[in-house]
């Protein structure tokens, strides 16, 4: 089995948006279609804010998508400068424990070390066992003392150059 990490194209978008859907009703999260959208094409269209792939995987001849990868770009003096958010790492149900993660966190590491980043950190749903102990396999650190905390808000309007 051959595994890769493909950029997927404008056309694709829709592939992406389905994906994004299956991980969002996997996860039990609101669903705001218009937002997602919007925030895929804003990704794709500028290549600073982070990176998107989709998971492809050579089965039997057949190349399938088997999920996606989105990484988020920010920047942390406590980890002295650019550092990347996985936003989501999502694998359909028949693709998951078959080590497809774990061929393709080596992979994900060289990008970051690759566009400069000194950290990679995830948020993960505190119930999904599975996650945190694959998380935890491949050496990122539950960090107990903090508690992430989110308040949403309102862009007044994006910048020009992200609005697309």
């Amino acid at each position: 089995m051959n595994i890769s990490l493909v950029a997927p194209s404008l056309s694709s978008v829709d592939m992406l948006l389905t994906l994004v859907g299956e991980l969002f009703e996997y996860e039990v999260l609101p669903q705001k279609r218009e937002q997602t959208t919007q925030a895929v094409h804003q990704m794709l269209n500028n290549p600073e804010l982070g990176q998107v792939w989709f998971i492809e995987v050579e089965h039997e001849g057949n190349t399938i998508i088997a999920g996606h990868i989105i990484l988020s770009y920010s920047f942390s003096l406590e980890h002295g400068g650019r550092i990347a958010l996985i936003d989501q790492f999502y694998l359909k149900s028949e693709w998951r424990q078959q080590g497809i993660g774990t061929e393709l966190m080596p992979q994900i590491e060289r990008h970051c070390a690759e566009a400069g980043v000194h950290a990679l950190t995830l948020e993960v749903n505190i119930g999904n066992k599975g996650a945190r102990s694959f998380y935890e396999k491949h050496d990122f650190i539950p960090r107990r003392q903090f508690c992430m905390m989110t308040k949403t808000i309102k862009p007044s309007k994006l910048p020009l150059n992200m609005a697309s």
